[in-house]
């Protein structure tokens, strides 16, 4: 079951819920138990191209953990 990241618009609290894509029902804060939710989307970051020998570049992507991409370990 995945899990969606929500923001609370009352207190400001980020948290994580998991539930089915088909699931409908409101989310409710976990800190102030406010229904003034937004979901936070997220985007897989591009870090750059890699060339395959044959003169064409192919986009790499990159989920790594860290703030930045990964690598650094920030």
């Amino acid at each position: 079951m995945p899990a969606y990241t929500y923001e609370c618009e009352k207190c400001g609290d980020v948290f994580d819920i998991r539930r089915s894509m088909t699931d409908e029902s409101p989310v409710v804060c976990t800190s102030c138990r406010s229904k003034r939710v937004r979901r936070v989307y997220h985007a897989l970051a591009m870090v750059g191209a890699r060339s395959s020998g044959g003169g064409q570049s192919q986009p790499t992507y990159d989920v790594g953990a860290s703030c930045c991409g990964g690598g650094c370990g920030c």
